[in-house]
């Protein structure tokens, strides 16, 4: 006897709703984040619900901004609430890295540093791409720097798949000095590890080195104290055993000084398109901690003394 054939359309086999990931992504939502229709449907009322409650706290209150925070923590309400808490308070408590925080305000200087890059490691994920070695210390302060570094995570964060795969970091120490070690404001870079492990709304997934030296060892000495023991386990340092790297970011994709085939990395291009977002980064200003209950405006110590990552 003849099977019959049933037609199935796109909306039997994948969510199609609004809020819904791509196609390619949503079984490894399922399976790695407890995401489904219904869950997330449900944990947006909650967490909403649960934002309501913050006398303080003036939020964005769009579903795209909220899955960011419920994916990264898989779903658990509570904990999704206090990434979203740490990531407005440590705006307030970061002094002047989130001023002028749109991509046109980052300096020519500062351009040459970093980019995301457009291709994917082996896994499909991101790569935010960093030459602290370049860093040329009378061209751009280190509060520059950090700025920066803040500003590209910020347009990351906002990628649905940043948000299902998490994010790969890879730093070229070629050219990092002691001179730069010294330069550095470890109270800021405190705060940006404060800002990768507990508010940070995606999942950092590997932080690969190249070309570190001595100065390296320094660096790492300083900032150890201020990683947890699981974001230790991701720093991956690969000196000049690109080889090695390869496995993790194809040769394909990386320029010819990791031993990669592409071509050199467009900082210029990544730059000017990304101050194409500037109204959505001036739109995100509105939003934070705002006031306390007697009208004034929160001092650093009264927010400081609400954080529950320090």
């Amino acid at each position: 006897m003849a099977g019959v054939y049933t037609k199935k359309h796109v909306e039997d086999m994948f969510d199609t709703s609004e809020e819904a990931l791509p196609f390619r992504l949503q079984q490894i939502a399922e399976d790695e984040l407890g995401e489904t229709p219904a869950r997330r449907k449900e944990s947006l009322a909650k967490l909403l619900q649960l934002l309501s409650e913050e006398e303080d706290l003036n939020p964005r209150k769009d579903a795209q901004f909220l899955l960011r925070f419920l994916r990264v923590r898989k779903y658990d309400v509570e904990a999704a609430l206090r990434t979203v808490k740490n990531y407005f308070k440590i705006r307030n408590t970061s002094g002047p890295v989130f001023r002028d925080f749109l991509p046109s305000k980052v300096s020519p200087a500062t351009r040459k540093l970093m980019m995301i890059m457009k291709e994917k490691d082996a896994h499909g994920r991101r790569i935010f791409y960093f030459k602290p070695g370049m860093w040329m210390l009378d061209e751009s302060s280190y509060v520059d720097v950090h700025r920066a570094i803040m500003v590209c995570l910020e347009h990351l964060a906002k990628d649905p798949t940043t948000q299902t795969l998490g994010v790969v970091l890879l730093f070229d120490y070629g050219g990092f000095t002691a001179e730069k070690v010294l330069a550095i404001n470890v109270g800021l870079i405190r705060r940006g590890f404060e800002y990768l492990q507990d508010c940070m709304p995606m999942r950092l997934k590997g932080m690969y080195c190249v070309k570190q030296g001595l100065a390296f060892d320094t660096f790492f000495a300083i900032i150890r104290p201020f990683l947890k023991a699981k974001l230790v386990q991701r720093f991956i340092l690969y000196g000049e055993k690109f080889e090695e790297l390869h496995k993790e970011i194809p040769a394909k994709v990386l320029p010819e000084e990791y031993g990669g085939q592409a071509p050199p990395v467009d900082f210029v291009g990544f730059w000017n398109e990304l101050e194409g977002y500037d109204d959505e980064y001036q739109e995100n200003i509105n939003y934070g901690y705002t006031r306390t209950s007697n009208g004034d405006f929160a001092t650093v110590a009264e927010i400081e003394n609400q954080l529950t990552f320090l």
